[in-house]
């Protein structure tokens, strides 16, 4: 079955702008198989111009454990350690309540500045799914081999020289801060012939660059400032949300689990326990889950992208009053999804959101508060990387996650 995704001219532009946000078109398919072409009023451009208390170290082995450094990362980092230790539930102890807010494109640096000034102030810490064009340079933009693309081509753009310097001290800091990097791999192609079509050797070959434009980020781009190191390799990368939540499952999880990856944040569901993903039991299936959008009397997925084709066509642009109206909605979705799980299976709960300031900052504002206020109604809230929740989960016994995942899907009102 074909899942038709339709993306605004606008939304296009925005998506196309020099990798400001590599964004994901999600949609409401449990498991998309394949992508529609876009309407021809909206165009991309294709071409470049995100208790018993047992406490578990937090590991290094989502790091690499050889000394030493390669061209620009540090190969030998050890991740900061936890604000919350990892400990088994004892019986009949309820679960903490989770909140795991992820990001795709992680570009735009005023937003970084943000959200980790927020991640600050809360204690809280987020997960980055790394639209890796945004390191690459334009005049580099060649050395990306897309499959079953020309070379040099990409629906996101590549990243402006200018600005790579600064994303790379964004990424350091958010790092060392205990933030999760993950992929959302390179070109972000979601036509007939993007990402729902590859094969497990298209997603190798993508990954194989992704690691590569990311890892030697410094000779890549000729910079020699001796200052500029990121503290990190590819090797960190434990998971991935997929171009639209697109790909068929069969052909690019074998070659996930291959890279280590511990989890995909690529499919749709509801609010209920993770699972592990069937045929791949080393990985986990953590889905954007179905929420009410409040005040326009229909569910989407917890993501911004979602929410802003319910409330305004997919339009990123409107007038302030209803730049106001979708905030509201938005933070009040937010707030009932939260209030709902955590009064009853107290399920992780997933929020997908890009680098992005559509309808006046909207998305953005409503994140904002919801984190700042939940944090405060919720004293035993925590927000956690998607890395962190995989660690979690794994430290319990086989009897509670039996247990956790035979609760019944959370019910709004």
């Amino acid at each position: 079955m074909q899942t038709r995704i339709i993306v605004t001219s606008a939304l296009a532009l925005a998506i196309g702008a020099g990798v400001i946000a590599g964004v994901t078109i999600p949609n409401g398919a449990s498991a998309p198989a394949a992508l529609a072409s876009t309407p021809s009023s909206a165009s991309s451009p294709s071409n470049g111009a995100s208790a018993n208390s047992s406490t578990t170290a937090n590991p290094s082995a989502n790091a690499s454990t050889d000394a030493g450094s390669t061209d620009g990362v540090t190969t030998a980092a050890v991740h900061p350690g936890d604000i919350y230790p990892i400990t088994k539930l004892a019986a009949g102890q309820r679960a903490p309540q989770f909140v795991v807010i992820s990001f795709d494109g992680a570009c735009k640096d005023a937003l970084w500045k943000h959200y980790l000034d927020l991640a600050k102030s809360t204690d809280s810490r987020f997960t980055f799914f790394l639209s890796g064009l945004c390191l690459l340079p334009d005049r580099q933009r060649f050395m990306y081999h897309p499959p079953h693309k020309a070379a040099g081509t990409s629906a996101i753009g590549f990243g402006d020289a200018k600005l790579i310097p600064g994303r790379i001290a964004n990424l350091t800091t958010a790092y060392n801060m205990g933030n999760e990097m993950g992929t959302h791999f390179l070109g972000h192609f979601c036509d007939a012939k993007g990402v729902a079509t590859w094969s497990s050797a298209d997603w190798q070959s993508e990954i194989n660059q992704a690691r590569k434009f990311l890892d030697n980020w410094k000779s890549i781009n000729g910079n020699t400032d001796p200052n500029l190191k990121l503290p990190f390799s590819s090797r960190v990368w434990v998971g991935d949300r997929t171009p639209c939540l697109a790909g068929k499952r069969s052909q690019m999880y074998p070659v996930f689990a291959k890279e280590g990856f511990k989890y995909d944040a690529s499919g749709t569901g509801n609010l209920s326990w993770p699972k592990r993903i069937p045929n791949h039991k080393t990985m986990w299936n953590f889905p954007l889950q179905s929420i009410k959008v409040v005040g326009y009397g229909r569910n989407q997925q917890s993501m911004d992208y979602n929410f802003l084709y319910a409330q305004n066509k997919g339009k990123i642009t409107a007038p302030q009053a209803t730049c106001d109206r979708i905030q509201k909605s938005t933070y009040q979705s937010f707030m009932l999804a939260l209030k709902t799980v955590h009064s009853s299976n107290r399920a992780p709960l997933f929020i997908g959101n890009h680098f992005n300031t559509w309808v006046c900052g909207a998305y953005k504002n409503a994140l904002t508060s919801f984190v700042k206020d939940a944090h405060t109604t919720y004293p035993d809230i925590r927000f956690v990387t998607f890395e962190y929740l995989t660690r979690w989960l794994e430290a319990q016994t086989p009897s509670t996650l039996k247990h956790l995942q035979s609760l019944a899907p959370a019910k709004e009102a």
